[in-house]
This record gives structure tokens, sequence and C-alpha cells, in this order.
């Protein structure tokens, strides 16, 4: 996959196919990467399964941790809900948020929920973006819990190592360039409302013509 940049905008990782899409309860699932190129975070993302290509309004969180390997601690940098109103963008639908530097020799996280939708592991083609690498724990890629809301997982469970991955939060690198995202409710509200305002300033242009 190409670095993240203006011109290649593109997810951390993606497949060409799922290994398997199965159900079984809500999953806070959590993976670690480093980036070896000061690159953008531009949008987060959840896994769709292909299968209805739904998303269940899935909370994703990004963190900023206290050690490369994502072990101690971390700081919440970004936020985000995962809708069906947004776009599909490979097998993951991503939801803009304010751009993020995101610097080599950091550790950063996404966790994100599932809340009973699908997710995925032993994923065909699986690759990640050439600007990023994950962090392996004991030969897994990510960590899992019971969980309703996103949370920094410490990487010294390694009873929560998964050695396949299981696949459901991401991050969407560079420009967001490569999905077309839409308004928040709160802007659909905005802009309904000035469509009616104009709509009723014409009208009263039009009376007052008329009269005249």
């Amino acid at each position: 996959m190409a670095a993240a940049g203006a011109a290649n905008a593109t997810a951390a990782w993606e497949f060409s196919a799922p290994g398997n899409d199965f159900s079984n309860g809500t999953w806070d699932f959590a993976s670690a990467f480093t980036v070896n190129t000061t690159v953008t975070a531009s949008g987060l993302g959840y896994y769709a399964s292909p299968t209805n290509g739904q998303v269940a309004s899935n909370p994703v969180a990004l963190y900023q941790c206290a050690d490369v390997n994502c072990d101690s601690t971390a700081t919440l940098i970004a936020s985000a809900t995962v809708t069906n109103i947004y776009p599909l963008n490979g097998h993951f639908r991503f939801v803009t948020i304010d751009p993020i530097t995101l610097n080599p020799g950091v550790g950063y996280e996404v966790a994100g929920v599932s809340n009973g939708d699908n997710y995925t592991w032993n994923d065909t083609g699986f690759a990640t973006n050439a600007a990023v690498t994950l962090t392996s724990i004991s030969g897994g890629t990510t960590r899992w819990q019971s969980l309703g809301t996103p949370d920094f997982l410490n990487y010294t469970n390694t009873a929560q190592i998964e050695q396949d991955g299981f696949w459901g939060p991401n991050v969407y690198l560079g420009a967001a360039t490569g999905f077309t995202d839409v308004p928040e409710p709160a802007t659909w509200s905005m802009l309904i409302g000035g469509v009616f305002g104009i709509g009723a300033m014409i009208r009263r242009r039009a009376k007052v013509a008329a009269v005249v």
C-alpha cells in the first residue's frame, strides 16, 4: 500500500477479502502501531461486514501512548462514532476528524467497539499502509476485551493477544480525499434551516414585488 500523504491517502490497513465474518457479543478491539514518517490522521473508521455493509454506531478512539509499545498508559487524542451515513471505503466506513499529526518514534493505539456487529480475522491479502508498523506483542497484533466503550488496553495482559488480528477499528492517513464524508446531524439541521430561510426570503420578496 502507498505511503500516506496528500496524494496517496489511504487506510492504515486493509485486505482483499475477510477470512472470517462473525459476531458473538460486544467487544472492544484495539491495535497499536507506530509510523515511520510524519503523517496526518484525518479519519477514524470501523469494519463494515460485506454480508450487509452495515456498522452499528461503532465508537472509535485514537490514543497516543506514553511509550512506543503502548504497554503503560495513553492519552485520548480523537474519537468518533461510525454510522451507516458514512460511505464505504474498502471494508471500512470512515468519519473525518480534525487532522492530527502522527510522528515517528511514538506509539499510537486505535480502539473500537463492535456493538454486537461482525468482526473479521485471518483476512486474505491483509496489508498495512507503507507508513505504518503494527506493534506486535507475543506475535499478536490485536487485543480485545468484553466492553461497550473504547478503552486503552494494557499490553501486559498477554491473554488479550490474538495471533492473527481481529479487525474492527481503523485510522485513515493522509488528506481525507480517499473517502467522501457527509455532514454530521447538527450540520444537516443548519443546512436544512438555511434552505427554509432562503425559501422564506424569496417568498417575501415575491409578495413585495406583487404589491408594487
